[in-house]
């Protein structure tokens, strides 16, 4: 009897063994304040999460991560997800503790190193905030020569931004704190992403207090893997084909229904 239990044990361990070296696993990075795309709901203990598909991760949603972690649950794969502040969230990737970075635009200093999906995860128009009471007039970048202008630290803003001449330029570290030093008059403009700017500024109940310059740039955003990870291009294609499975079983029009009211 106990020789029988002991062929049962060692036959249960070995499919134990055998499933969990089965498991698709998937590590991704992301940052942790780009409303509503990827952001925090709630205080979190931990910024690394297991997602086994058909689960989600506590205090942590945005529509990006809704389409990224259903691509991928279409496909089987459990995802590792770790959220940072962005700029280390794009070191975990370029060191190997994550294979993927979402949601990343395109510049000719991106794309030296990393790959891109095919499949855009949102798209990103690009555009000056100022005071409402600033009597400044929309000519272009080329106007904003010798003005002080705040960024955040580390995201792209498209190829006419990054060959504008004259501009000075102020990194903050959050939206929060670029419309702060706006509104104290620190800064003369606000460079941002016109939808996650304003999500940002009707949460807050600000908007009255900033006025929009024209839209003078738009990219889509991707996923993207380092071009020396063996696996990159491989698990770029797998999003890539979880999110044609989304649009044909109807769930990525569920998805922008949710987030942005069908639009």
């Amino acid at each position: 009897m106990p020789g029988k239990f002991y062929i049962a044990l060692l036959v249960l361990l070995s499919l134990t063994v055998l499933c969990h070296s089965e498991e698709k696993i998937v590590r991704v990075a992301t940052l942790e304040d780009y409303a509503p795309f990827c952001m925090k709901t709630e205080p979190i203990i931990t910024n690394d999460f297991m997602v086994k598909p058909g689960s989600d991760a506590k205090g942590f949603e945005g529509y990006c991560w809704d389409l990224l972690r259903e691509s991928f649950h279409e496909m089987g794969y459990t995802i590792h997800l770790i959220v940072s502040p962005w700029a280390r969230a794009m070191r975990n990737v370029k060191i190997g503790k994550a294979d993927l970075l979402f949601p990343a635009g395109k510049n000719p200093e991106r794309e030296q190193v990393f790959d891109y999906s095919l499949e855009p995860t949102n798209s990103a128009n690009f555009l000056i905030y100022v005071r409402s009471d600033d009597g400044i007039e929309w000519t272009g970048l080329n106007g904003l020569e010798g003005r002080l202008i705040g960024v955040k630290r580390g995201f792209n803003y498209g190829g006419m931004w990054s060959s504008a001449a004259g501009i000075k330029i102020y990194n903050v570290g959050t939206i929060s704190m670029g419309f702060k030093m706006l509104s104290a008059g620190r800064i003369d403009g606000f460079l941002g992403y016109e939808y996650n700017w304003d999500y940002y500024l009707s949460r807050e109940g600000t908007g009255h207090k900033f006025r929009k310059m024209p839209v003078f740039d738009t990219s889509h955003e991707y996923l993207v893997a380092l071009k020396k990870n063996p696996n990159g291009k491989e698990l770029l294609n797998v999003f890539d084909t979880g999110k044609k499975r989304l649009i044909r079983n109807g769930k990525l029009d569920a998805m922008k229904i949710r987030w942005f009211g069908g639009m």
